[in-house]
């Protein structure tokens, strides 16, 4: 053996491979308790004992040791020896705040309520959706508790801000004078839509709950409020008319095929002749692998399935779009900076 392959790391067997898919919740639980504690936000590039960092934290030692030690092994914090651990750039983006933050998404997606409803799984997959507990009528969204609300908020505002520019990359608004961002949360992509087009006018359009939450926040901050009109309301019931575009990002994969009919007929009877529908959504490949793309895909639809949504493939939407009044006219390719693949699209129709 060279020098060389005696320093390459071993690759894991089959077995220790498949090991660590199994035990992959290990992780994500550990990074949801780093985030509950704050842990990063405890930390800097010094290497710090285990123990201050307890006490920074409020936690008990010997078990943030431990904790530690697995986010070590997953590069998080490095383990500088003797218990000191500093934290990775990695590591960095579990602190709040910031642009490029994930500690809103590691407390959903790793939390107790997101993990339970994954363990209702094996049921849906034995016997059918209706075996999760997800409400055919209403929309769950408007019941949320204010502190579960202000955490999805703030992890949809990750995603949102890192597809933002990708989306403006991709995609001419500059056709449009007046831009509905419906299901648009706290505004961010429309936001930053308005601000890359200073001839756009823009309806944000949410639950009245959301837009009262968080104001015109977002329009302020980008200096786009005075081209922006806040609206409340329920997308099932009915949408503000005459926009020259319905912009709905990750809004259909959460309904099925019934309730995302329901939603864009709706859309269809406030458009005016030449309005085009717009849908920041992952398509669906028709053949799945192992690249990231096929991933990203895969863990949305079955992460769907688990609340009465799906991610679509092209024809899907095409049959959709039909059974609402609408015509499927084009798909264009997303590379949102926080994944640096094309791992959604803009999906465009029209008037049929």
């Amino acid at each position: 053996m060279t020098s060389a392959e005696a320093a390459t790391p071993e690759a894991p067997t089959a077995a220790a491979a498949v090991f660590q898919m199994i035990t992959g919740h290990y992780v994500s639980t550990a990074i949801n308790t780093a985030a509950r504690i704050e842990l990063a936000d405890a930390m800097n590039d010094e290497p710090t004992e285990h123990t201050v960092l307890a006490e920074r934290t409020g936690t008990y030692p010997e078990s943030l040791l431990r904790l530690l030690y697995l986010l070590a092994s997953v590069g998080l914090v490095s383990d500088e020896g003797d218990n000191r651990f500093a934290l990775t750039g990695t590591g960095r983006l579990l602190r709040k705040g910031g642009e490029d933050s994930l500690h809103a998404v590691a407390l959903l997606h790793g939390g107790s309520g997101h993990i339970q409803r994954w363990f209702a799984l094996h049921d849906v997959v034995h016997d059918a959706p209706k075996s999760v507990d997800v409400e055919p009528q209403g929309n769950p969204f408007a019941k949320m508790p204010p502190h579960v609300a202000a955490i999805f908020n703030g992890a949809m505002t990750f995603f949102t801000r890192h597809t933002a520019q990708a989306v403006l990359q991709a995609y001419d608004f500059t056709q449009f004078t007046t831009l509905a961002d419906i299901g648009g949360g706290q505004g961010s992509l429309l936001a930053a839509i308005l601000r890359s087009t200073p001839g756009l006018h823009g309806i944000l359009f949410d639950l009245p709950s959301v837009v009262e939450a968080s104001g015109n926040r977002t329009l302020d901050e980008a200096g786009v409020a005075d081209r922006c009109e806040v609206v409340g309301g329920d997308f099932f019931t009915a949408v503000p008319a005459g926009a020259d575009a319905y912009l709905l990002k990750n809004v259909i994969h959460d309904w099925d095929d019934e309730r995302s009919r329901t939603l864009l007929t709706n859309i269809r009877q406030a458009m005016k002749p030449g309005s085009k529908v717009l849908l920041v959504e992952t398509v669906r490949p028709d053949r799945f692998g192992t690249a990231l793309t096929d991933r990203l895909a895969a863990y949305g639809h079955l992460g769907m399935l688990l609340n009465g949504g799906a991610e679509r493939s092209r024809a899907e939407y095409a049959a959709l779009f039909d059974s609402a009044g609408l015509a499927f006219s084009n798909v264009v390719p997303v590379r949102p900076a926080w994944t640096g693949v094309a791992s959604t699209s803009v999906i465009e129709a029209v008037c049929a």
